[in-house]
């Protein structure tokens, strides 16, 4: 009986050895995983950061690519009104002019 008693003794202290190490490998997985969390967090934040600025500034590239096609249209269209505008001032002169030349020759 004291046998059994002593083999009893050791399979339960190997039984709580076990569980005691199942335990600890438990806590150092859960640690880990915590640790890999948090870096990935970091990482995950790094990288929407960077994509932000990406997007930023492919925005205010294509705002000032924008900004500059519409300038050289108004360019354009000005243009056409200063010529439109200065056939009418010709027109303008001559009729100014002949109002006065018509006046003086009364």
């Amino acid at each position: 009986m004291e046998k059994v008693w002593e083999e009893l003794k050791k399979i339960e202290a190997e039984a709580e050895k076990i569980r005691s190490d199942a335990q600890q490998k438990s806590q150092d997985i859960t640690a880990l995983a915590q640790l890999n969390s948090e870096k990935l967090v970091a990482n995950s934040q790094t990288y929407a950061d960077e994509e932000g600025q990406q997007l930023f500034v492919g925005s205010v590239e294509e705002a000032n690519r924008r900004r500059d096609e519409q300038l050289k249209a108004n360019e354009v269209v000005t243009e056409k009104l200063k010529v439109h505008a200065g056939k009418r001032m010709e027109l303008a002169v001559k009729a100014v002019l002949g109002a006065i030349v018509g006046e003086a020759r009364s």
